[in-house]
């Protein structure tokens, strides 16, 4: 009886995780604020489409974001398979991290918070890059 009953929970245990799996690949195209998109994109020099949005975003985030100007971020910082800039705003700091999969043609940036100096990051927001399409004159 507990042999068919352990087959059982695995099958579901099974089920559940396909399930999930399944779900997740089929996630629409997430929205983000488009002050944070235009941020990544100015920072970036690249079109950026957002593919996850994190719970972390807040309207202080967005607010803080869209009022600083570009100039106030570090030159992009080039490390391995990946480049960061940097934004601090008094004992906030953001970061834009940049990495290039190795399988895909598309690099993905990702903002992450870090709400006091030795706190963890937090991720707001990620999503791929792509080249900005120029606009005839």
């Amino acid at each position: 009886m507990t042999q068919l009953v352990r087959t059982i929970y695995g099958i579901l245990g099974m089920w559940l995780v396909s399930l999930s799996l399944s779900s997740a690949q089929n996630k629409s195209t997430a929205t983000a604020p488009p002050s944070i998109v235009s941020v990544i994109e100015s920072v970036s020099g690249k079109h950026f489409v957002p593919d996850t949005v994190y719970a972390s975003l807040s309207a202080e985030d967005e607010a803080l974001l869209s009022k600083e100007p570009i100039a106030n971020w570090s030159l992009m910082q080039e490390s391995g398979e990946m480049a960061y800039s940097n934004l601090v705003i008094g004992t906030r700091s953001y970061q834009l991290v940049i990495r290039r999969p190795p399988r895909s043609s598309y690099p993905t940036a990702t903002l992450v918070r870090y709400t006091t100096p030795k706190s963890k990051p937090e991720p707001i927001v990620q999503g791929m890059l792509q080249a900005k399409e120029e606009k005839p004159k």
